[in-house]
């Protein structure tokens, strides 16, 4: 019994550090692919891991009339959001990128608050405060450097995670949706966007396909993708909203530690700074959403 409930807190684990090292295997990619090549191939192949789960879950292989225009603006969305993602961190540090990216939840607050029309609670508007002041230290608007346009992409690709967070959340108040499926179509979507994309603007780049190259691939593909996108499926099935988000904060900060050990990217002092400011404020966040469910749950329950 002790086993089983300890599973999904492994899983959830498992798919932080999957996610977390994930970021220095792209860096090392870029060195071999352009970025749009290099996110047009990774979902190329991450739907294929994930339709075995569709079939044995009797899911539609197409989508339906009515669910293809939401299954296009989200594959538009995750498109940008990762060519963002890949530009980003080809032209910046990787942990840098990986903290700037994983501002989604502070985005998801604020374009709620203003399409959902959701209210932010105290802590959630402390939240956003420390978050905002660790971007504006990261980002150093004072200093007009060469890295202030990467930053800039790894912050709109993270408000592209964000509004198509909210854009799902708008989707199940008017009928539900199957998020494996919705994974799936818009992955393939994502694909064919990338690749026009690739096609069109990195046609004379060069893609070396090394030994180390298809390794990093594989990883970011089927591993950090497929795979992944199973082990957080299974932990939300089984742990609360809050939790599995609480659990999944620690992967920018696996990816921080992992750029430094394995590319030699220390931050600075300044990028400290800015990192641990991000840092509270997702920790607030989540400690909000665990409270809000508990809450929830707690209701429920004296309701009955």
């Amino acid at each position: 019994m002790r086993r089983a409930a300890a599973l999904p807190a492994i899983a959830l684990a498992a798919l932080s550090i999957i996610w977390g090292y994930n970021w220095v295997v792209m860096k090392v990619a870029l060195i071999h692919s352009g970025p749009l090549t290099l996110a047009a191939i990774r979902f190329a192949l991450a739907p294929i891991c994930l339709l075995p789960l569709m079939l044995r879950t009797g899911e539609r292989l197409l989508p339906t009339r009515a669910q293809l225009t939401p299954v296009l603006i989200l594959g538009v969305m995750l498109a940008v959001n990762f060519a963002g993602t890949f530009v980003a961190l080809r032209m910046s540090g990787t942990g840098k990128t990986a903290v700037l990216v994983y501002t989604m939840p502070i985005w998801v607050l604020l374009f709620a608050r203003i399409t959902l029309k959701e209210r932010l609670n105290r802590l959630q508007l402390i939240a956003v405060f420390f978050a905002w002041a660790g971007l504006v230290v990261l980002i150093e608007p004072w200093r007009m450097h060469g890295a202030i346009v990467a930053n800039l992409i790894a912050v709109a690709a993270g408000m592209s995670w964000g509004a198509s967070v909210v854009y799902v959340k708008h989707l199940q108040r008017h009928g539900a949706m199957s998020m494996v499926a919705l994974s799936v179509w818009q992955m393939a979507v994502a694909a064919a966007v990338l690749s026009v994309g690739a096609l069109t603007i990195e046609r004379g780049q060069s893609l070396v396909w090394t030994p180390g190259f298809t390794v990093a691939l594989i990883y970011t593909s089927v591993v950090a993708t497929g795979i992944a996108w199973l082990l957080f499926y299974y932990a939300l099935r089984r742990m609360s909203a809050g939790m599995t988000g609480l659990g999944t904060l620690a992967t920018p900060v696996i990816g921080v530690a992992c750029a430094w050990l394995q590319l030699g990217e220390q931050p600075t002092p300044t990028e400290a700074v800015g990192m641990t400011l991000i840092g509270i404020g997702l920790a607030m966040l989540a400690w909000s959403g665990l409270q809000s469910a508990r809450q929830t749950s707690t209701t429920e329950l004296e309701s009955r």
